[in-house]
């Protein structure tokens, strides 16, 4: 009776959960009070089931003192033994190990001829099943995806999904859409270049024996925004420059190359010599109108 009343109040108590959460929300806590609500019904139930166990084991212990065995096992127990017995080890009971006992006799251990679990020979045939019908769809009828047309499935996805990243993400840019940053953006930069790029290329960018003078017109790998963005991101390893963009954010990056490009004209003291090809920017417009950059190449010999 005791119990009962326990678990009569405590049902009670997650009733009212759901109706002081609507009067403490609003009309806000609409969600809140329906999360709530399952929250209340699924420990209802796990208190019903618990309740039901309960008397059922109670019964069952009663039954077992009327047969004359008080001992047997009763409630979840008994459950749980029958459920393993059949469905997962299937073992002898230990009135019937003789029956299948083996003539093997190791040290005075010996061995039982118990049947495969349940479980696991269902689970092989499962597999066994699933194996033919893989070899028929896959070789036979040829009606599933190939791993490459997977693979290709799958970069076509993703290729989508960066696209749209970058048209959402205005510092997702790379060589193709980066443009010039603006006045904070080149200070960045310049900071960037500061504490990075001056060993090789001088304070002012007028370069060393090193790297390449950056602020004239000459570049040995293109002068334009997308350019240089490329340069310093991939890097030139073969000529010392590492890829930085596996050290600074494609953002970064196109500070950094905006610094750069601002530089352009400023001669600095003791600039190194010209090397690679002038990049001369021109303006031009197509048949709809709209301006595309061009640019008029020079190329001069290295020094």
């Amino acid at each position: 009776m005791r119990n009962r009343k326990l678990i009569l109040s405590f049902s009670l108590m997650l009733f009212t959960i759901p109706a002081f959460s609507q009067n403490t929300l609003g009309v806000g806590g609409t969600m809140q009070n329906f999360i709530l609500g399952i929250i209340a019904f699924v420990l209802l139930a796990i208190i019903g089931a618990v309740y039901f166990v309960m008397q059922y084991t109670k019964y069952q212990k009663q039954a077992n003192i009327a047969k004359g065995k008080p001992d047997a096992p009763t409630g979840f127990g008994k459950w749980w033994n029958d459920l393993d017995k059949k469905y997962f080890t299937k073992a002898a009971s230990l009135e019937t190990e003789a029956d299948v006992l083996l003539d093997h006799n190791y040290d005075g251990i010996k061995e039982l001829d118990n049947a495969l679990p349940p479980w696991w020979k269902y689970g092989f045939y499962i597999t066994l099943v699933l194996g033919v019908w893989y070899l028929l769809r896959f070789h036979v009828w040829e009606t599933g995806p190939t791993p490459l047309q997977e693979y290709e499935t799958e970069m076509s996805i993703a290729a989508n999904q960066l696209e749209e990243y970058r048209k959402n993400n205005k510092e997702a840019v790379d060589e193709k859409t980066v443009t010039m940053a603006d006045a904070k953006g080149i200070e960045e930069g310049k900071k960037i270049f500061t504490k990075t790029c001056t060993p090789c290329h001088g304070m002012n960018a007028e370069g060393n024996m090193v790297g390449p003078n950056l602020t004239d017109k000459f570049w040995l790998h293109g002068g334009s925004i997308g350019e240089v963005f490329r340069t310093i991101n991939v890097g030139v390893p073969e000529k010392g420059m590492q890829a930085w963009g596996k050290n600074f954010a494609p953002v970064d990056i196109k500070y950094l190359a905006s610094y750069v490009l601002s530089l352009q004209g400023t001669s600095p003291a003791n600039a190194k010599a010209p090397q690679g090809t002038e990049y001369i920017p021109a303006v031009t417009k197509d048949s709809s109108g709209v301006k595309k950059d061009t640019a008029a190449t020079k190329n001069v010999a290295a020094k």
